[in-house]
């Protein structure tokens, strides 16, 4: 009785740790996905990046350090709207992953 006893404690202890493997597995997976997804914004937005840099040194006349960090800082958010390139097939898969969790 207690081999048997033993036997099925051993079994649910190794379920159980097996499980908490897959929890870690999924949210490296999950930071992976995340990340392909911003580096392909990122690269996405670079043009609006640029952009906004032009504009703020020729038009708005700021120094050239107010328009660095202010285009770096420039995420694609628009009002009323969700932010831009989150349709890329990078995200989408990202956002996929998680949904199917």
């Amino acid at each position: 009785m207690l081999r048997v006893v033993s036997v099925i404690l051993f079994a649910f202890v190794t379920t159980l740790c097996n499980g908490l493997a897959t929890a870690d597995d999924r949210q490296a997976k999950q930071a992976e996905l995340d990340a392909a997804c911003e580096a392909a914004r990122q690269t996405a937005l670079a043009p609006k990046k640029a952009k906004a840099y032009q504009e703020c040194i020729d038009i708005l006349k700021k120094s050239v350090e107010v328009c660095e960090q202010e285009a770096e800082a420039y995420n694609g958010n628009r009002v009323g709207r969700p932010p831009l390139f989150y349709d890329l097939p990078a995200c989408e898969a990202a956002f996929e992953y998680r949904k199917n969790k």
